[in-house]
């Protein structure tokens, strides 16, 4: 839990021959992990915009914050929600740029194959453009613009996925990027061999599991895709 409270200790000095007491109190701090950078605050409450500030990044720029807080989904938050940062489990504020725009494509985006009715009203809440196509017999979906965390030399790329024929019996494997992703630190990323040649453009893509839980037809979709790619990008840059 990267949220946390340091409880102040009260020591109390008795001198019998001085015949006082000294009383030394040390000022309790709470600590909030926002986008890896460790802010302390000596107050319980603190609001969004000023742990922003106060580690290092720009309140004015187009962000969507998200609050984690362990065992429950993110929590989207504003500049002026108020964090207690006595909550059991709070972990990070994580900020990702917002989309500026759904790309240059223009036209109606196209629908080659269907998806889940639940893919399909997942993806237009993204608020992204997206497209459903089929290149040399693969059938791909392909988010244009997909905001990457602070950490990436990029701030959007487009994500892609190759939906097999008997989707969702079988499972979406991994997922691919253009341009590819690579982080401000140099470090290379592993287990992003993989490569498929689609818009005319070479994605890389990213072998990942799901721990030790196979895909599941009546669980797993986009949706939960998506959730594994957001998870795998975001690990990448946490410290």
């Amino acid at each position: 839990m990267l949220a946390s409270r340091e409880l102040g200790l009260q020591m109390e000095c008795h001198s019998e021959s001085e015949g006082y007491k000294h009383t030394h109190q040390h000022e309790e701090t709470w600590k909030l992990n926002v986008q890896g950078v460790l802010v302390v605050s000596h107050h319980p409450e603190i609001l969004v915009r000023t742990a922003i500030t106060e580690a290092g990044f720009d309140p004015l720029q187009d962000w969507q914050i998200f609050l984690k807080v362990e065992g429950h989904p993110k929590q989207e938050v504003s500049l002026d929600t108020k964090i207690d940062l006595r909550t059991p489990g709070i972990e990070k504020l994580r900020l990702v740029p917002k989309t500026v725009n759904n790309g240059d494509q223009e036209g109606p985006p196209r629908r080659a194959f269907s998806l889940l009715p639940v893919d399909e009203t997942f993806l237009s809440r993204l608020g992204l453009r997206w497209e459903t196509i089929i290149e040399g017999q693969r059938r791909w979906l392909v988010v244009y613009r997909f905001p990457l965390p602070i950490g990436y030399t990029e701030s959007h790329s487009t994500l892609a996925f190759e939906v097999p024929d008997t989707y969702p019996g079988a499972q979406i494997y991994g997922f691919y990027f253009y341009p590819p992703l690579c982080l401000t630190a140099g470090r290379a990323i592993e287990s992003t061999q993989m490569r498929a040649t689609l818009l005319n453009k070479e994605f890389h893509g990213w072998s990942r599991r799901r721990g030790d839980r196979a895909w599941t037809p009546s669980i797993d979709n986009v949706t939960t895709q998506i959730g594994l790619v957001e998870g795998s990008i975001c690990k990448e840059v946490e410290t």
